[in-house]
């Protein structure tokens, strides 16, 4: 399957359908890709030693290697490879000012390489189910916001907002025909892009 979600697997058990997405994830986009909406140097790719003792399906290792993580301001502060107690930490959040701080890892689920959000003092949330539905996610939002000529002016005016909504309902149509489980029902305490994208503006 490509990012583009061309093809989806067929209706099988839970169990068969999470062994079929986690050994036959979409391809990802390819490093270049990331870097011409990231910027040079603000793609990170792992090395096969940073992942040599990880247990994750080896087209999702790939993935980490050859395409890499890009660094987003408004999702992904920043990029660290390691091993933590239950997860494989992939990238990080971190936003503070002198009110508030927001911050979370995105991390990998061993076996299956489900991606999930992992805040310090709440419930995470799911994100995407592979490491590569995560690359072709951020993909997505990645161009999308660098290449949108309203979201930056989305208050100017109500036409402004309008068509600001309805580029994140398109979006998130778009990362559902990757995988319709990174939405599922919509929720935004469960779902972490429903939940993200859903109050981008607000």
């Amino acid at each position: 399957m490509m990012c583009d979600g061309s093809a989806s697997p067929s209706c099988e058990s839970r169990s068969t359908i999470s062994r079929m997405v986690a050994n036959d994830p979409p391809h990802p986009p390819q490093f270049g890709e990331f870097e011409a909406w990231a910027g040079a140097g603000r793609v990170v790719r792992a090395t096969k030693a940073e992942l040599a003792t990880w247990r994750l399906p080896e087209p999702q290792k790939a993935a980490l290697i050859s395409s890499g993580v890009p660094m987003f301001d408004e999702l992904v502060h920043g990029v660290s490879f390691r091993a933590a107690p239950t997860m494989y930490r992939l990238a990080y959040f971190d936003d503070q000012d002198v009110h508030y701080r927001v911050t979370w890892d995105y991390g990998a689920v061993p076996e299956t390489g489900e991606v999930r959000e992992w805040p310090p003092s709440r419930p995470g949330r799911f994100v995407n189910s592979t490491v590569n539905h995560w690359l072709c996610s951020l993909q997505l939002v990645g161009s999308w916001f660098a290449h949108s000529r309203v979201i930056n002016r989305w208050d100017e005016d109500a036409e402004a907002e309008d068509q600001a909504l309805a580029e994140i309902d398109d979006l998130l149509d778009r990362i559902k025909a990757v995988d319709p489980a990174a939405i599922g029902d919509g929720s935004h305490e469960t779902q972490f892009w429903p939940a993200v994208l859903g109050r981008w503006l607000y």
